[in-house]
């Protein structure tokens, strides 16, 4: 099961690596709701999500934004110091809003913009939150916990839709090369164009006609005719009546 995980989030990221140039190592984003669940799920945040994405290099952020939401829910909530410890000992991501808080949703939006231009991914378990991720961002991985287990999103409908734009744009000479390329990487085999049925041909008009029967002339056609009357056989003198007439006499 975990090898299918880890088969499924790498595709993901490759999606993402191919089409918005997001590559290890990967900068991961977090708020106080993801710190919540992985203290309730017992995940260890440094080690697992490194571990997830395949990239041991991978940075952990936040925001000042972030860290003050949950230093305020905290005194609401006892339950919520743990996930207060956890957040505030990762670094700090510059937001902008310093001395002037927002709440943490509005600041990791501000950042994210429309196109991600800080290539984050963002771990969170508010719904909120990515919600508006798939319907206004593009090229932004999301991660959650279910569970126990980190998961990543399957890219948006957004995000694939920017992706055919991205693709279809690409010239002649580059798809060439790129077809290229993918032989020599992955093996690609080259597909043979298909061959033109040849289209069955009419017969010859001329070939079909009926030969011409040549009629003879008249005048020809009467000779023929005599010629083939039959001839009448003249007795001979040593017949039957022959013999009487010799005998009157």
């Amino acid at each position: 099961m975990k090898i299918r995980r880890h088969k499924k989030a790498q595709r993901i990221l490759g999606f993402y690596r191919n089409n918005f140039n997001i590559r290890p190592p990967y900068t991961v984003l977090l708020d106080g709701t993801f710190c919540y669940a992985a203290l309730e799920g017992k995940v260890q945040i440094a080690e697992d999500i490194p571990k997830y994405l395949e990239s041991p290099e991978t940075k952990l952020l936040t925001t000042q934004c972030i860290i003050l939401e949950v230093e305020k829910l905290k005194i609401l909530k006892k339950n919520l110091h743990g996930p207060y410890m956890i957040v505030k000992q990762f670094p700090v991501q510059v937001c902008g809003h310093e001395g002037r808080p927002v709440p943490a949703s509005s600041c990791i939006k501000s950042l994210l913009k429309k196109e991600n231009p800080m290539k984050f991914i963002i771990a969170s378990q508010d719904n909120e939150l990515k919600n508006h991720i798939h319907e206004c961002v593009t090229g932004t991985p999301v991660l959650y916990l279910h569970g126990s287990a980190p998961t990543l999103e399957k890219p948006t409908e957004k995000s694939q839709a920017e992706a055919m734009n991205t693709h279809s744009t690409i010239t002649t000479y580059e798809q060439k090369t790129l077809h290229s390329l993918k032989r020599k990487l992955i093996g690609e085999e080259q597909v043979e164009p298909e061959r033109k049925k040849k289209k069955k041909k009419n017969p010859n008009p001329l070939s079909c006609k009926k030969s011409k029967k040549v009629k003879k002339p008249q005048q020809q056609q009467q000779t023929e005719g005599k010629s083939k009357r039959k001839r009448k056989k003249h007795k001979k003198p040593g017949s039957i009546h022959h013999h009487v007439q010799q005998n009157a006499l």
